[in-house]
């Protein structure tokens, strides 16, 4: 009999042990994901250079190790670690400085545009506080990617200038890449503040380069390296139901290529502009063809607020021109996450 109750005590135990550990973290989540220079609280509204994003996010935890051929060769942050698996499908923008322009300017950024899924692996170790970030990549650029009937559309429904330069985009492609970094804790200051340091590396016939960078958060929050998913949501029985914080991300960039400036690998790499010698609406001095500057400087600044499985954030990002002579670039970000 005692024995009986001994075990019936151990299971009720075990299985209220289990119901604490499910209300740490919601298991899967949703983002709706919007880059567009229209927010810009610094910068101004223009259409030039990197203008639009729209992605949609699926996060979620696996009860089991994953058994999908790409997670296997994803690295991992030891055998304690919590992995956060992700698809994405995102669509890219592109655009020159003056969208009035039939013919577009030989030396500023080009018309050009992607569509692409992703796969992502965010594996975190929340005792040795680091992690592991994976990304595998493929789709298409060019007109497969219906970057053109997609701004056009944007901009005839809130009545905003017609960009008339598609006819000369960057010719289709084929883009599969992957990107890997690491992040590791610096400091950490009360739960309140944190500083980390990350690298990131691209390879692949969309970008290949490097960064690095430091990300600097501070406020009521999770602690970053307890799970991807905790850094937008906490469920009832976290400490910190209520996030509110403010972040702050300078990188350097090397970017030995980027296709949807330079033009593909596979299709060629450069789109032939014909010379204009008179263009009513050309309001730049000539210049010689496009030189893309290999090395970036950006700063990207925020504040995220999480009510429990809602969040909202919002990201203002400054960087040195990509492409030379076209001046500094800022673009904003407003995402919304949902969990549950």
């Amino acid at each position: 009999m005692e024995r009986g109750r001994f075990f019936f005590l151990a299971l009720l135990a075990i299985s209220l042990a289990g119901a604490a550990s499910g209300q740490q973290t919601y298991r899967y989540m949703l983002r709706l994901y919007e880059d567009n220079d229209l927010f810009n609280v610094v910068g101004g509204i223009t259409d030039r250079g990197y203008t639009n994003g729209t992605r949609l996010d699926y996060f979620f935890l696996k009860p089991n190790p994953s058994r999908f051929f790409l997670n296997r060769i994803m690295p991992k942050a030891g055998d304690s670690s919590v992995n956060t698996n992700g698809f994405s499908l995102m669509q890219v923008i592109i655009t020159p400085k003056n969208i009035l322009k039939r013919i577009p300017d030989r030396n500023d950024y080009p018309y050009s545009g992607a569509l692409f899924a992703t796969h992502t692996l965010h594996s975190t170790n929340a005792h040795n506080k680091y992690n592991w970030q994976t990304v595998i990549m493929a789709g298409v650029m060019g007109p497969p990617s219906l970057a053109r009937q997609t701004q056009q559309f944007s901009h005839r429904l809130v009545g905003y200038l017609r960009p008339r330069g598609w006819d000369y985009q960057l010719k289709a492609d084929l883009l599969l890449n992957v990107q890997v970094a690491a992040e590791k804790q610096l400091v950490s200051i009360n739960k309140s503040v944190e500083v980390i340091g990350g690298a990131r590396g691209y390879a692949g016939t969309a970008m290949n380069g490097l960064s690095v960078y430091s990300l600097i958060r501070f406020g009521k929050m999770e602690p970053y390296f307890n799970g991807y998913l905790t850094q937008f949501a906490t469920p009832k029985g976290g400490q910190r139901r209520q996030q509110l914080y403010f972040i702050v991300k300078p990188a350097v960039e090397w970017m030995l290529t980027n296709a949807l400036i330079d033009g593909g690998v596979l299709n060629g790499h450069h789109t032939i502009i014909p010379e204009v010698p008179d263009d009513p609406n050309d309001d730049q001095p000539p210049m010689g063809d496009r030189v893309r500057n290999k090395v970036v400087a950006k700063c990207d600044y925020g504040v995220v607020l999480s009510l429990g499985r809602l969040c909202l954030s919002f990201t203002q990002s400054s960087a040195t021109p990509i492409v030379k002579g076209t001046g500094r670039k800022d673009m904003a970000n407003i995402s919304i996450v949902f969990a549950w």
